[in-house]
């Protein structure tokens, strides 16, 4: 069927606008498919309109039926009171549950493993146990192990013992012995006046005109070791006491090399010589006086508020605390006189017969004259003199004591 294009009516399909009304059905285009529809629909619309209406009528009287939040009702209160108790009884119940299910399975997990028996274990710890490629044994893997084992046991053991040995020789040395090494320097400086002086008196018999041996120089060295510093750590006023002595004391040895150096060397001249002697001579009596002085600080007592050197010094040798100290140190000197003393029977004396004699006021003048009174300072000044007498005979070999190496 053609229709002409003047009389197609173009519908308004919006929901606000469109009203089906049986003339818009008319002005649809007229196609033989749509034919029963545009019956069917007109047909029906009647029904469906009521339908559609009591569809909004049910939908305004569930609305107006809600009841009203803001309306007080007692009795709706307390049914949504007991509701929501109930509803936390349930969650209560609900974890509860929950967690005895968790307890549960807990400990029937600990119950499982306390029902294994020793021989599961075992077989357990059999199944999961690899032999590696190195059998246990002893081949040569074992014997490496055994001897690289004794071999550090050895190591640990001489270790060991390096460490004792270390220890027993870094051990503090105690105040009173070192004291008495001390003392001991006193008499060894007292032997060394005695070697000066018989240098000179041997030099001055050959004009200068050779040296004494070297191995007399060295013996008129300090032994260091006597001077043990670390056993005064911890006291700043007798370390420093110690300090500076052992400073005098290797000066001491320093200068006794330079005049070994000097007798040597035959270029050097004679008034040289004789004040490397004047040197180590003035140094006896400076040493001597510094270690007494040094015994008075540490193990006596010594006013260090007098400046005044000489009113120090009288202070020191009176001080009634430093006499057991200076007795000590007189008695350890004796030793040495006396066994000298005895000695001077030999009359074969190398040189002239004269030596240079010393008198009770040059050793008034030195430090011994701190240590003795004047009667007994004569006698050791006798001592003295027949000391170096005895030191230019011969000894019981049949060799000069003090050797002099011509040029």
């Amino acid at each position: 069927i053609s229709v002409p294009a003047t009389e197609i009516i173009t519908p308004d399909y919006s929901l606000n606008s469109y009203h089906p009304t049986p003339e818009s059905f008319e002005n649809f285009p007229r196609f033989p498919i749509f034919a029963d529809m545009q019956i069917t629909v007109m047909k029906r619309l009647p029904a469906l309109l009521f339908v559609i209406a009591i569809s909004i009528s049910a939908v305004i009287a569930q609305e107006s039926s809600q009841p009203d939040d803001t309306i007080s009702d007692p009795v709706l209160n307390e049914l949504r009171i007991i509701r929501h108790i109930q509803e936390e009884s349930r969650e209560h119940k609900k974890n509860a549950i929950i967690h005895r299910r968790m307890k549960d399975s807990i400990m029937n997990r600990a119950q499982a493993a306390e029902l294994l028996s020793d021989y599961a274990i075992m077989s357990m710890i059999e199944e999961n146990t690899h032999q590696d490629q190195v059998r246990d044994g002893w081949n040569l893997y074992g014997w490496v192990a055994f001897l690289i084992a004794g071999l550090s046991l050895l190591v640990s053991v001489y270790t060991l013992y390096s460490q004792r040995k270390t220890e027993g020789n870094t051990k503090k040395l105690s105040r009173d012995m070192q004291r008495k090494l001390l003392n001991e320097l006193v008499r060894h400086l007292y032997r060394n006046l005695v070697i000066i002086y018989t240098m000179r008196t041997k030099m001055n018999d050959i004009g200068f005109d050779g040296y004494p041996s070297e191995e007399h120089f060295d013996k008129l060295k300090i032994p260091m070791n006597n001077i043990h510093l670390d056993s005064f750590y911890g006291e700043d006023a007798n370390f420093q006491t110690m300090h500076n002595l052992y400073l005098n004391l290797r000066n001491y040895n320093e200068e006794i090399e330079v005049a070994k150096k000097h007798f040597v060397d035959p270029s050097l001249s004679r008034a040289t010589k004789e004040e490397d002697l004047d040197t180590l001579e003035f140094k006896v009596s400076f040493l001597t006086e510094r270690i007494i002085e040094s015994i008075y600080s540490i193990w006596g007592f010594v006013d260090r508020t007098i400046e005044d050197r000489q009113e120090k010094k009288r202070q020191m040798d009176n001080e009634p605390r430093n006499r057991p100290l200076r007795d000590e140190i007189v008695k350890d000197l004796e030793v040495s006189l006396k066994g000298q003393t005895n000695a001077a029977e030999n009359i074969d004396v190398e040189g002239s017969a004269d030596f240079i004699r010393l008198t009770p006021d040059d050793f008034r003048k030195m430090a011994y004259g701190r240590l003795f009174d004047n009667e007994r300072l004569k006698e050791v000044c006798d001592i003295f003199n027949r000391d170096i007498h005895e030191e230019r005979k011969k000894n019981k070999r049949g060799a000069w004591k003090l050797r002099v190496i011509r040029y």
